[in-house]
């Protein structure tokens, strides 16, 4: 099943390059941006894709993988774009990102109700199993700090259940997310966010394989973004 998943990839990629008459994009499911229910995706992200599909008149192509499987795919140009990304150098000399960025979130750690006091610092990081998504970026300390125990899992919706049953002891993400996530499956009675916040500003930017056709369609994306961008598309009621 995964050879002929891949086997479609290299096919459609192949036809995009021929004919760029759609463009492939790398999915996972992280609610409310990206839903996922057998070949159906929708959320904020769908809705994106569907108003950039509209203004340049190409067909939006799915292609479901595990977050840190698509960049890989982005890296090797076998898809050609990717939402939901936040800017890394290290991700930047395989992806091209559009501008402007079309979400902003935040970093935060989460913990089991009444532990918020547990976490008022990165330092006291240390010493605990803390769960992250394997590939994703968060704030530059704990995306280089060696000295942290992290354990990486496929998807942050996994990531819950774990600091429930007591497996790790906190967990990071994006609050535009797992808040998001925390609410509708309510298990926001049983975690809270840590004392400690990192502070930073996550941007979400379309990415572009820079092994992709669609570098050539680059200022068109960017044009279309800006417009959508211009008409609040952050403050819709999607999702």
């Amino acid at each position: 099943m995964r050879l002929k998943l891949f086997m479609c990839g290299l096919l459609l990629t192949t036809s995009l390059n021929s004919y760029a008459d759609k463009i492939v994009v790398g999915v996972d499911a992280w609610a409310p941006f990206r839903f996922i229910n057998g070949d159906t995706i929708s959320g904020i992200d769908h809705e994106l894709w569907k108003r950039i599909g509209q203004a340049l008149d190409v067909k939006v192509e799915y292609f479901q993988c595990p977050w840190k499987r698509c960049l890989k795919l982005m890296q090797d140009g076998l898809i050609d774009a990717m939402s939901g990304l936040a800017y890394r150098e290290e991700r930047a000399t395989y992806i091209t990102y559009t501008t402007p960025h079309y979400y902003t979130c935040s970093t935060q750690l989460y913990v089991r109700k009444s532990y918020g006091h547990t976490v008022k610092d990165h330092s006291d990081l240390y010493g605990m199993k803390v769960g992250m998504v394997s590939g994703s970026a968060y704030y530059e300390a704990f995306d280089n700090d060696t000295k942290i125990t992290k354990m990486p899992v496929a998807q942050e919706s996994i990531l819950p259940e774990l600091l429930i049953k007591e497996r790790i002891d906190t967990f990071i993400g994006t609050d535009c997310q797992v808040d998001y996530e925390l609410k509708a499956n309510g298990q926001n009675q049983y975690i809270e966010k840590s004392s400690f916040k990192p502070g930073n500003v996550v941007k979400l930017y379309v990415g572009i394989s820079s092994k992709s056709a669609w570098l050539e369609k680059l200022d068109a994306l960017n044009a279309v973004l800006r417009k959508v961008v211009g008409a609040n598309f952050e403050a819709a009621p999607f999702g």
